[in-house]
């Protein structure tokens, strides 16, 4: 039996060739690999069984499947797809790119103990591979003696929802653990939970019952550009996925796992970032920001009526297809008309 499933959902060509590379250089080969094709038409499918990859891919345990054209619902086939069948998933997004050691040193990082996911440091980089910037990490991580650090739900709840920041990444420079995906957070119809973020979300509920690790090494490459996902602003899942820190963090004031002060800073974080990002005009982030200025001076008042205007947003978003891919539509920004929470 393999140790690693590395799932690639697959909607751009652009790069696709330089994620094989990643694969193919790895030093550490006991993992097999499944595409879920979500490309206009199987493109995808139809340039990897008419060899296009070959050189690339002949040595891979690869397969192809067909993706259900939606992003998330992607994800959750493809996590379907590996079925519990190896201790260790990877979820490579179909731009990034990992180096030769990565496979190597997430394992190493998983021997120390029982953790829900291992995270490595990454570059960011435009439309190539040449590192741009990094990442900046919290105290606890730079300041620790380890090179693997362990990170606790406490830790990682407080470093990054009050500032609505990402440190630990995104699925492609993570190595999930079989126990840590028992936590996958889904839609639910009833209560405010951790979807939102796929990547972040993940680790907020999977690290309330399994630490997370931490390696310091730079092992691979997010790449920044104008076609990803998150700066496709058309549809309901971008929506969410911008609106998702306010969840959060309403969330985690509930579960008293951060104040209301930390509270009231990334509700005003979020409103800021929609206000910039988002048109006026955009019923349902109107919506979001109506609901703010109405109840935020009171959370729990704030967190039922979220919760209701939430719920609905997510059931639109499941709901939706994946739309064609397009270059990123103008933004008109809005002025800050609205009251903002102060307590």
């Amino acid at each position: 039996m393999a140790l690693i499933t590395t799932l690639i959902p697959a909607y751009k060509l652009e790069h696709l060739a330089e994620v094989f590379l990643g694969l193919a250089r790895q030093t550490c080969r006991d993992f097999r690999v499944i595409v879920g094709d979500d490309s206009p038409d199987g493109a995808i499918t139809s340039l990897i069984r008419d060899g296009h990859f070959q050189s690339l891919t002949k040595g891979l345990n690869l397969s192809v499947v067909p993706g259900p054209r939606h992003a998330r619902k992607n994800h959750e086939m493809l996590i379907e797809q590996w079925d519990r069948s190896t201790p260790f998933v990877h979820l490579h997004m179909d731009d990034d790119l990992i180096y030769p050691d990565f496979y190597q040193a997430h394992l190493k990082a998983h021997e120390s103990g029982q953790y829900c996911a291992s995270v490595s440091r990454r570059w960011i980089a435009h439309n190539d591979t040449a590192p741009v910037h990094g990442v900046n990490l919290p105290d606890f991580v730079t300041s620790s003696p380890l090179q693997a650090v362990p990170v606790g739900a406490s830790d990682v709840f407080r470093s990054t929802v009050p500032l609505c920041y990402n440190w630990l990444g995104e699925f492609s420079n993570m190595l999930l653990s079989a126990e840590g995906l028992r936590h996958w957070p889904r839609p639910d119809t009833q209560t405010i939970n951790y979807y939102g973020w796929m990547d972040i979300g993940f680790i907020l509920s999977a690290v309330q019952h399994l630490p997370v690790i931490c390696l310091r090494d730079h092992l691979g490459v997010f790449r920044q550009h104008a076609q990803q996902s998150t700066r496709q602003l058309g549809g309901p899942v971008q929506r969410v996925a911008f609106m998702a820190w306010a969840s959060y963090a309403l969330q985690a004031w509930k579960e008293q796992r951060i104040t209301a002060a930390q509270t009231v800073n990334a509700i005003k974080l979020t409103v800021r970032e929609c206000l910039e990002r988002f048109p006026e005009g955009d019923s349902q982030v109107d919506r979001f920001l109506e609901i703010v200025h109405t109840h935020g001076a009171s959370l729990p008042a704030l967190y039922d009526a979220f919760k209701v205007f939430w719920l609905a947003l997510l059931a639109d978003s499941v709901s939706s297809s994946r739309p064609p891919q397009q270059a990123p539509r103008p933004v008109s920004p809005r002025p800050p008309r609205i009251r903002l929470i102060t307590a």
